[in-house]
């Protein structure tokens, strides 16, 4: 069986950490080494589930755990599993992001050779693990668990550069891969992608029509997309909302249907008269898991839900789950829930619910499309000792994915090409509004860098940073500019 070991570039962020800047990425590349898993697949799985974050060991509403969301509960019991594989206490995988990526390597290497048995060919290329990844969500609906590993295999194919909460920047380079062509798609019509129904016994079964409406409550799941339909499903939740959206690109699933009461708002008047719209993410993590995508594609349901049961396009009738009346034992209300925070941007929100504003100023998220990008960059490298300058130019390859922007390329010095030979760049950057910031490392010096979003959605930045390396070298300064198309 071959070991996937991509490059997977780290460097610090600007905020400090008082863990090692590799941590994250040495326990991926450790894993994947030990139980023979593509490293690839545990970063997208990890970013999908968690995004890079182990929350102190917190279960989120899945009773998932961890930077690999190894799960507490009977339908998927992960946790357990991995503790046993491993020889290690649960609370160990808990506490330890590199415990819990081993337990989670271990369970998908054990899977793995379970295929193997069944099919007689080794698991031996990127596109055999699809099964196994979309097994990892842990739901038995086999819609919810190709979505999930549809994401994973998006962002094995387009890169991500995502931070984790240590301050640690995890990068994954793009990945050509032929895997859509050999599944069938899942289409769906509208703003709604696709119709999974809760369990009956989660949600009141109604004839409500118009007039019998009057709000839209926003909720956040605590938790991931997949996790959260799944737990819909499941008949001992007691809980339902009639909508689900994905963060990384606005994907909504219906779950209920919207004559139907969900339960959701923990207080009987107000899932009545309400339609409920969970988002993927954490409150506590607003700008990770509050995209643009997710932002417009809510704002959109929540316009046509108004226009067609006639709700009132205002902060009355459009409300946070923290601002539902009263608090029930189980359930919502003020002073039992929090979402969607202090960190949801109401004001923008509504701009796009009244469709008053267009722009993403003042959002932490991005405006740029997802989706595969190609640039350029000319790059000036220069010794103070030598006092000569040389230059090359080179071309970029990478991906936008949730306003997280990475492109790398290399360049072949002009005048010292035998001594310096290829000069690699790697571009991350983070697009808030019209404005690009992040971190470049040109041949292994790092730097904050600056940029711009155009009008057409094309970018560009520059970099310029220094080293004193010593010896025969000097000092070393780089200037880089780049740019990115639309």
């Amino acid at each position: 069986m071959r070991v996937f070991l991509a490059p997977l570039v780290v460097v610090a962020a600007c905020t400090p950490s008082t863990r090692a800047p590799t941590e994250l990425a040495d326990a991926f590349a450790e894993a994947a080494e030990t139980y023979e898993v593509p490293v690839e697949v545990l970063v997208a799985t990890s970013y999908a589930v968690s995004r890079f974050d182990q929350r102190f060991g917190e279960e989120n509403r899945e009773g998932g755990v961890g930077v690999m969301n190894l799960r507490v509960g009977d339908t998927f019991p992960s946790m357990p599993l991995a503790a046993t594989r491993l020889g290690m206490s649960e609370d160990a995988l808990a506490d330890s992001a590199s415990a819990n990526i081993l337990g989670a390597a271990a369970l998908l290497h054990t899977e793995a050779l379970e295929l193997q048995k069944l099919t007689g060919e080794p698991v031996d290329t990127l596109e055999e693990w699809y099964p196994l990844v979309a097994a990892w969500s842990g739901s038995e609906d086999p819609l919810v668990a190709d979505g999930f590993a549809a994401q994973v295999y998006d962002w094995i194919q387009w890169g991500l550069a995502g931070e984790a909460p240590t301050g640690e920047l995890v990068e994954l380079h793009p990945t050509a891969l032929p895997w859509r062509e050999s599944r069938m798609a899942v289409s769906g019509s509208g703003l709604v992608y696709q119709y999974i129904p809760a369990c009956s016994s989660n949600f009141s079964d109604y004839n409500r029509g118009s007039g019998d409406i009057d709000y839209v409550i926003i909720h956040t799941m605590e938790g991931t997309y997949s996790g959260s339909i799944s737990w819909f499903q499941n008949c001992s939740a007691q809980v339902s909302a009639h909508y689900n959206i994905r963060s990384s690109d606005g994907q909504i699933t219906q779950m209920v249907q919207e004559e139907d009461v969900a339960w959701h708002a923990g207080y009987w008047d107000y899932n009545k008269r309400g339609i409920g719209i969970e988002h993927e993410g954490y409150v506590s993590q607003p700008s990770t898991w509050y995209t643009d995508a997710m932002y417009r594609a809510s704002a959109a349901l929540t316009r046509d839900l108004c226009d067609r049961y006639g709700i009132p396009k205002d902060r009355a009738h459009v409300i946070g789950h923290n601002e539902v009346p009263g608090c029930s034992s189980g359930g919502g209300g003020s002073g039992c829930h929090t979402d969607p925070g202090s960190g949801w941007n109401w004001d923008y929100y509504m701009s796009l619910v009244t469709e008053s504003g267009s722009g993403s100023e003042s959002l932490g998220g991005s405006g740029v499309a997802d989706g595969p990008r190609t640039g350029t960059f000319d790059a000036k490298v220069k010794s103070t000792r030598y006092g000569d300058t040389d230059t090359c130019s080179g071309s970029l390859t990478g991906a936008v994915n949730g306003g997280q922007v990475y492109l790398n390329g290399k360049c072949t010095l002009v005048g010292h090409a035998d001594k310096v030979k290829d000069l690699p760049v790697t571009w991350t950057g983070t697009v808030t509004g019209t404005t690009l910031s992040g971190r470049m490392v040109v041949d292994g010096h790092d730097a904050s860098f600056t940029g711009a979003v155009n009008a057409d959605g094309s970018l560009q930045a520059s970099f310029s940073g220094s080293e004193d390396l010593g010896g025969d070298v000097g000092a070393i300064e780089f200037e880089v500019n780049l740019a990115a198309a639309p």
